[in-house]
């Protein structure tokens, strides 16, 4: 996978260039059928990248945030997010980034994400290790729930789900907890600067294919709020691993 991981990363840095270059400056953002923003810079992205794609590799398949599923549903599959965090790019928050995966035979195997506003490029692939601009990443395995630190996504989509106990006893049963959404919350779990990460939003593929790969690699767990593998429309729970199944139970029992 070093060919195609190579090539995840050099895409994402490429959006993340396109997009950082209109950070504080947007352009007007539209409402699309979901009801989430989508802006001009989103669209771009996507384009660039998609071409870049069919170009390297004209024979597989692109899923894309913002044009669907372009190709044969039987080929290697790359998936892309332009902007994961629209809204704090509109907002002029730095969390934000390009997420680009690619998958085999429904796995993520290689995964990239680039946070430009933060200079930060993550990336893994199967067997190849994590890393986090180059330098190797890893978890860090903390063994109780008392001694971990829990990122949260929106507390709104907790409360929507029936979560909102399940949440509210997370934390108190934490050490810290902080409210750091989208894919920035699982990969500081990879780096170890977190130890467990919970979006209860329903989540899309090209939200989570990319770091599926980065989180195995740095050591890490990332699967639904049941334990199950994680699939597309879910919430999804990242842990460093020794607390994984504490926190499964602390949503079975909520």
């Amino acid at each position: 996978m070093k060919r195609e991981l190579a090539f995840a990363e050099e895409l994402a840095r490429a959006g993340g260039e396109i997009a950082i270059a209109r950070f504080g400056n947007p352009g007007e953002p539209r409402r699309k059928h979901d009801g989430s923003w989508v802006t001009d810079v989103d669209e771009h992205v996507e384009r660039e990248l998609r071409a870049r794609i069919a170009e390297a590799y004209p024979d597989h398949a692109i899923l894309g945030e913002e044009e669907g599923l372009i190709g044969p549903d039987d080929a290697p599959q790359w998936v892309i997010d332009p902007i994961d965090g629209t809204n704090n790019f509109l907002a002029g928050i730095p969390i934000w980034g390009t997420l680009v995966a690619l998958r085999v035979d429904g796995e993520s195997v290689v995964g990239a994400a680039c946070a430009p506003a933060l200079g930060e490029l993550y990336s893994g692939a199967r067997s190849e290790g994590a890393r986090l601009n180059g330098a190797p990443i890893a978890v860090d395995p903390v063994e109780r729930l008392e001694d971990a630190t829990v990122v949260l996504g929106g507390l709104h989509h907790f409360v929507e789900r029936g979560l909102g106990d399940f949440v509210t006893e997370l934390a108190a049963r934490t050490s810290r907890d902080r409210g750091l959404g989208d894919f920035w919350g699982h990969t500081l779990v990879a780096r170890g600067a977190a130890h467990v990460m919970v979006e209860a939003a329903r989540l899309s593929l090209w939200d989570i294919a990319a770091l599926e790969p980065i989180v195995a690699e740095a050591g890490g767990r990332l699967t639904d709020l049941d334990g199950e593998p994680w699939s597309p429309g879910s919430p999804c729970l990242t842990s460093c691993g020794p607390i994984h199944d504490a926190v499964v139970e602390l949503a079975r029992d909520a």
